[in-house]
């Protein structure tokens, strides 16, 4: 493997396959280096991580597209995973396989007018031993309507479209468009009071995406921060909407329990055999059967194997069965609970 001589027959094609962005050439070397370790094999394991960290390229959908360009104009071959637990393989197309020309450049001239991109320019001026032939112009025939959807602009027409909108970034990468100046406060409040939200809300909105260099989740440049506003006021009604936590019930005695019940808390998994105990309860045969009915309630559903096992012995209603007399502490504490509660409702009932 001649990676001198393939690597500059690379970038022969560079210079004039206009289809090529920046991201393609990065993650071209990144795929390069990672070929590199594997000592040239074909094809080799590649990770979108550290591929990503070495071609710099920050967005995933780039990575992806810049990829599938790739393997589109032949430069490489994707090998899609049999599945999701696999590791993605890439095999590079060989650029070196093919002679060089004798010629009397000492290095490639990448930005003469005149230099013959098919042939691949010797690094010497004696030229090597098997100097023949040139470098085939690999992937340039083949049409994809996506591809060549997106390289019909030159890169000078792209260049003075970025320059116009204040630098974007090429379209042919992919990446998202920068926020080209600082967003101040009284714009974000006045766009606020225009669409009738809380000036508080915008305070918050600005604070918040000042803090990360207004990017999404600090990572993605926000390309409309207007659109940004409007879903934080979406997010922010629906956090309005949610019920606040109710505070924990602590009541020790039946008199401030009581006044919990009153003031429409949920205490019946907080009522304990305790509260049963002071108001000086029995457990009546009516109050066993309701906690009977209660438990097969709580039961039903479930698809763990033990829990229908019980459940179909309470159904059955066998009393002396084994698993019932290990669940009847529970059937017993139930009772209570609802022998309290029971009570208390009778004791609003009567003071209405």
């Amino acid at each position: 493997m001649n990676y001198i001589r393939h690597l500059n027959a690379f970038f022969s094609f560079v210079r004039n396959d206009e289809r090529l962005a920046c991201s393609h050439v990065s993650l071209y070397l990144a795929l390069f280096q990672y070929w590199n370790f594997n000592r040239f094999q074909n094809p080799f394991p590649v990770y979108r991580i550290n591929l990503m960290q070495l071609s710099k390229i920050g967005s995933k959908n780039t990575y992806h597209k810049c990829v599938r360009h790739l393997h589109d104009a032949g430069y490489i071959i994707y090998h899609p995973p049999a599945s999701k637990f696999q590791v993605v393989q890439i095999s590079m197309r060989r650029l070196d396989l093919k002679e060089e020309e004798q010629v009397m450049y000492k290095q490639l001239d990448l930005f003469s007018t005149n230099n013959d991109t098919g042939s691949v320019p010797n690094l010497t001026v004696a030229g090597t031993e098997n100097d023949t032939g040139t470098v085939s112009k690999m992937g340039h025939s083949i049409n994809n309507k996506h591809f060549i959807k997106e390289s019909k602009q030159l890169p000078q027409i792209i260049f003075k479209k970025n320059e116009k909108l204040g630098k974007q970034i090429n379209d042919l990468a992919g990446v998202p468009k920068l926020v080209h100046h600082p967003v101040a406060i009284a714009e974000v409040e006045e766009f606020f009071i225009q669409n009738n939200y809380p000036v508080e809300e915008a305070k918050k909105f600005f604070n918040h995406y000042k803090s990360i260099g207004w990017k999404i989740k600090g990572i993605t440049p926000i390309e409309d921060w207007n659109a940004a506003a409007h879903k934080w006021m979406i997010n922010a009604g629906k956090y309005e909407n949610e019920k606040p936590e109710q505070p924990a019930v602590q009541a020790k005695d039946v008199e401030s329990l009581y006044k919990l019940f009153l003031a429409g808390q949920n205490i019946f998994k907080h009522i304990t055999a305790e509260h049963f105990a002071e108001l000086k309860f029995e457990l009546s045969e009516e109050i066993m059967q309701h906690a009977w009915q209660e438990r097969i309630n709580q039961l039903t559903g479930s698809n763990q194997n033990s829990i229908l096992q019980l459940l179909q012995a309470y159904e059955a209603n066998k009393e002396n069965d084994a698993i019932l007399l290990k669940d009847k502490d529970n059937l017993i504490s139930l009772a209570k609970r609802i022998s309290v509660l029971k009570y208390f409702l009778q004791q609003k009932q009567n003071s209405q």
